[in-house]
């Protein structure tokens, strides 16, 4: 009963934590994720910790302050963050040593043999020991998977700060193409409006007038899809950083220029010159790279944890006996025989998996570099189009200037500038058209060797960490 007495505190203080449920705050969820704004004071300090040099309050939206906003209130970052954080939490637990065991026992004699005191009381501790160094090897493992959902953390990041990227390319091209109808339809118009008078003197017939008026259609009907086009990718921008409408009135999104931007990167050509350098950074840069790496450590850890396992674990078992009467002390020591199960097979096992991660490491470094030439050879055509596309805009440009000049001095009817006009303006858009595609091309090497060099060279943290996974 002695022995009950002391033992009751331990299975007390075992007893002490109890499991509490936590059902999930469905409403409380929607109603964070539609009042989320970044007027909010937490945002400031974040872009405040993040981007110093940001100005606030933010008053044009570039890709920089976007991508500090989807950073900030994206649920897919929060996800690959809740990941770190199991992972970090599972370093934690695999350093655990194992638990101590303790067994009692209480018996009773009916004094058949006479004895002394008809009660026995046993007290025996279970020591477990970890032999082959096992538990520094699940440690590793640990420690690699943790690396792995960091560098999760940055793919998902730079993810978001891509796509974020190719919605601004869109819009500006919207934008500028908005433009460019707008200009075209006043000059259609008024080209249709001299045909009208034309045929209103009988000098003209209406085999004249209707091209003119079904191209004045078109464009008008272009330029009202166009506008809901804008409307729907300047949502999607808003959605793309992690934010809806119920608070959020239209962002101002800095406009952009392509060709200014064209400009100043074709004077750092020297970045993605040819394939060889776009491979060269993406097989050293790229994160699912490092993510493979990383995978493959861990798939060897693996391996070594499997080997290990061919030194049993062992067992000390002290302990002391009052039987009926005699004071008896023991030690024993217990172990695990793989008598069923063949180390060998468990180690084929884990060999191919680690040969497995292999091929797979192989296989992501052979995209990789298709990839890259794959991305130089469509910048290099699209470029090389940009340029004879340029060329062409510039000659309609000199062309339309000079029956502009020669209208004002009555050489030339207005009809006939009006037309030279009109051809401008579609010169314009395969212009517009292709600079857009430019840039895409050197978005999409952008995100080969997953360095910024298009839309923004600045520096951005891509995730806030508020944990380091511990050195091993």
């Amino acid at each position: 009963m002695r022995l009950l007495a002391y033992l009751s505190p331990l299975l007390l203080t075992a007893c002490g934590i109890a499991f509490q449920a936590k059902p999930i705050p469905q409403q409380q969820n929607i109603d964070a994720i539609q009042q989320a704004t970044p007027a909010t004071d937490g945002f400031k300090s974040f872009v405040t910790t993040q981007s110093p040099q940001t100005a606030w309050p933010i008053e044009a939206w570039d890709l920089d302050s976007l991508t500090l906003s989807a950073l900030y209130f994206h649920p897919a970052l929060k996800v690959a963050k809740s990941d770190y954080a199991v992972a970090l939490a599972g370093i934690t637990s695999a350093g655990l040593r194992p638990q101590v065991g303790l067994n009692g026992q209480l018996s009773h004699s009916n004094r058949a043999n006479g004895d002394i005191n008809p009660w026995s009381y046993g007290l025996q501790v279970d020591i477990p020991v970890i032999t082959a160094n096992k538990r520094q090897i699940n440690i590793d493992i640990a420690q690699y998977q943790a690396d792995i959902a960091k560098i999760m953390i940055s793919e998902t990041a730079w993810t978001l700060r891509q796509q974020l990227s190719l919605d601004l390319i869109l819009l500006a091209e919207q934008q500028a193409m908005q433009g460019n109808l707008s200009r075209l339809q006043k000059a259609q118009q008024t080209l249709l409006a001299a045909y009208q008078k034309r045929l209103d003197y009988g000098v003209a017939g209406k085999s004249d007038v209707l091209p003119i008026r079904l191209q004045h259609d078109q464009s008008a009907w272009q330029l009202q899809q166009l506008t809901l086009q804008i409307r729907q990718t300047e949502q999607k921008i808003l959605h793309d950083a992690g934010l809806t409408e119920q608070q959020n009135l239209p962002l101002n999104i800095a406009p952009i220029q392509l060709s200014q931007i064209l400009k100043a990167r074709f004077a750092q050509s020297q970045a993605y010159a040819d394939a060889s350098t776009i491979q060269n950074t993406a097989l050293t840069n790229r994160m699912d790279i490092q993510r493979g790496l990383a995978q493959y450590a861990k798939a060897e850890s693996q391996l070594r944890l499997e080997m290990a396992k061919r030194y049993p674990d062992l067992s000390l078992n002290p302990g002391m006996i009052y039987e009926y009467g005699d004071k008896i002390w023991s030690l024993g020591i217990g172990t695990m025989l793989n008598l069923l199960n063949k180390s060998s097979d468990l180690w084929a096992h884990a060999e191919q998996v680690r040969q497995n991660e292999a091929v797979r490491f192989y296989a992501l470094q052979h995209q990789v570099i298709q990839l890259s030439e794959q991305s130089f050879i469509k910048y290099r055509d699209s470029a090389n189009l940009l340029v004879t596309l340029t060329r062409e805009y510039e000659q309609q440009s000199r062309r339309k200037a000079q029956l502009e000049n020669q209208w004002h001095q009555g050489l030339i009817d207005k009809t006939e500038y009006l037309q030279t006009e009109i051809q401008f303006y579609s010169a314009q858009q395969r212009l517009i058209t292709q600079q857009a595609n430019v840039m895409r091309a050197l978005q999409e090497i952008e995100n080969v060797m997953q360095k910024p060099i298009a839309l923004s060279q600045r520096a951005t943290t891509f995730a806030n960490q508020q944990q380091e996974a511990p050195a091993k």
